[in-house]
């Protein structure tokens, strides 16, 4: 079987019924995969992909994880894109500023829930399998009033580098994607999201934000390459040379 094969496996993305995670789900369904996706609600709404499997599960508990892997059994890879909006929570702001409350929500949903993914996967990870965690641009990117996001980015990377040689020669990598026009920044007034979007545009060399999907070819990525362990992924419109 070809290194770069899908079909047949088993892959679960953690909050796929959106966003990157969608698409990775689509992707990975494209390839042949048996495709299951874990989101906090499972309504007719959020199950456009009708050949996946929609499971409802809170990241956030350990208990909700335990029954969702007991029903997979195995998995093969598993992809992450779970997280909080940071502009929901209002922590994109200067230190001075900072609501700590707010922060430390964010880091229990981005860096606390993938962990405790990861926590629940290994029973069921087979041998050769994979995890993929989400961090971001800002983990490494100077980027104004992201203190706190690029604290939690810059953990979940470091986290994974350790968990690479623990969990070897089961693989971990980590998708940092750079601004993607996803619904993450919805709870920022237009206006105010439409200067952001300029302003990481200008700055980037390629000149524009990301489309969904051309991060979810990253998570794929990272899943195909047997040989890819411990490294950080960076589709990020070459801010990090900017």
């Amino acid at each position: 079987m070809s290194a770069y094969e899908l079909k047949n496996k088993t892959v679960l993305v953690v909050g796929g019924s959106a966003g990157i995670g969608l698409e990775v789900a689509r992707i990975a369904v494209e390839l042949g995969a048996n495709v299951h996706i874990a989101s906090r609600g499972k309504t007719k709404v959020n199950q456009p992909l009708s050949q996946a499997t929609y499971h409802e599960c809170d990241a956030k508990s350990e208990v909700s994880l335990a029954a969702l892997f007991s029903k997979l059994n195995r998995v093969d890879h598993v992809a992450m894109t779970v997280h909080e909006s940071a502009a929901r929570l209002g922590i994109d702001t200067t230190a001075e500023k900072m609501n700590l409350s707010a922060a430390m929500e964010y880091a229990d949903g981005k860096f606390w829930s993938q962990y405790r993914v990861v926590k629940a996967a290994l029973p069921h990870l087979a041998p050769d399998g994979s995890i993929t965690l989400s961090s971001g641009v800002a983990s490494r990117a100077t980027m104004a009033n992201h203190s706190a996001i690029s604290a939690v980015n810059a953990s979940i990377e470091a986290c994974a580098r350790q968990l690479a040689k623990e969990l070897a020669p089961r693989r971990m990598n980590v998708v940092a994607p750079g601004v993607t026009a996803t619904t993450t920044y919805d709870a920022m007034p237009a206006d105010a999201r439409e200067q952001f979007v300029q302003r990481i545009a200008a700055v980037v060399p390629l000149k524009r934000i990301a489309r969904a999907e051309e991060i979810a070819l990253a998570y794929v990525f990272a899943m195909q390459c047997g040989y890819l362990t411990g490294t950080v992924l960076d589709p990020s419109g070459g801010q990090l040379v900017a």
